[in-house]
């Protein structure tokens, strides 16, 4: 008897502890996209990124063609720097822009954009990340990667998304501005990301008005697997559709012919502001 008396309260009171240290779905929300964020990536990449434009009726109304590099360094550390560079090719109207952003693991993103028009480099701040990224549904916030440290996560559930046929099982993760400023640099009251349960890859991803009106959807359209320079597999994100529900415009990113790590031959000395106006390729 006396033995009972004494494991009751001490399995109560590892119960209260289990209580206590339950991932919350702030917790779990913020993990799951910390593990989102902390995915492998490439070393060096080179490619071409179509942007297809289209009206509301379904028609194209620009074809827009860019050859981009990027180059990581310090590779899944914190360290870690991810750069990108591009340069449109077609139309003849955009021959000329380009754009470079640099990825930090903990810190503020740099984004950069030469406009031939104006023979003007600008710093991509503020209510500029708002903006559209050269004419399409996609806005120059929208067109890089989240900076991890700039929302408040929110874990929703397990949910389904559609993809080439089937449904994917995902996590759904609310996003939140962690303040006003952020929320009005980007435009979006709010953000819902579903991530697949495995690979932690975007599916879909939705976007949110102050009045939290669902305005945009984003869609994976395709993506591919290969191992980079440590040899982890990387899953890259080949293909993307933009749903402007307000406009009923749509944009798709393509990205073709790849080349990869030593393959891809990128001179890590281009992603600086004098290459934007100069040839790299």
């Amino acid at each position: 008897m006396r033995f009972m008396k004494f494991v009751v309260p001490i399995g109560f009171f590892l119960f209260l502890i289990a209580i206590g240290y339950s991932e919350t779905d702030v917790q779990k929300g913020a993990s799951i996209a910390k593990a989102a964020d902390d995915l492998p990536i490439f070393g060096d990449v080179r490619a071409y990124l179509y942007l297809r434009i289209y009206d509301k009726n379904g028609t194209i109304k620009f074809n827009k063609k860019m050859i981009m590099a990027s180059h990581s360094e310090n590779i899944g550390t914190p360290d870690e720097i991810q750069k990108f560079i591009g340069y449109f090719q077609e139309p003849a109207d955009d021959v000329g822009n380009s754009m470079l952003y640099i990825n930090y693991k903990n810190n503020p993103s740099e984004k950069y954009i030469y406009l031939k028009s104006i023979r003007k480099i600008k710093k991509v701040t503020g209510s500029d990340k708002s903006l559209s990224f050269f004419g399409s549904d996609f806005t120059n916030s929208d067109a890089g990667k989240p900076d991890y440290f700039e929302w408040i996560y929110r874990y929703l559930g397990e949910k389904q998304v559609a993809f080439k046929g089937k449904m994917i099982d995902c996590y759904a993760v609310e996003y939140m501005p962690k303040t006003e400023q952020i929320k009005r640099d980007h435009g979006y009251g709010k953000k819902i990301l579903y991530y697949e349960k495995n690979s932690y890859l975007t599916m879909k991803e939705e976007f949110f008005d102050d009045n939290m009106n669902k305005v945009k959807e984003l869609y994976l359209e395709s993506f591919i697997t290969r191992n980079n320079v440590k040899g982890n597999q990387v899953y890259y994100i080949t293909g993307l559709e933009m749903k402007n529900l307000k406009t009923g415009t749509k944009t798709r990113m393509l990205m073709k012919d790849f080349l990869f790590e030593k393959n891809a031959n990128v001179r890590p000395d281009i992603f600086n502001l004098q290459y934007l106006t100069r040839k790299w390729w």
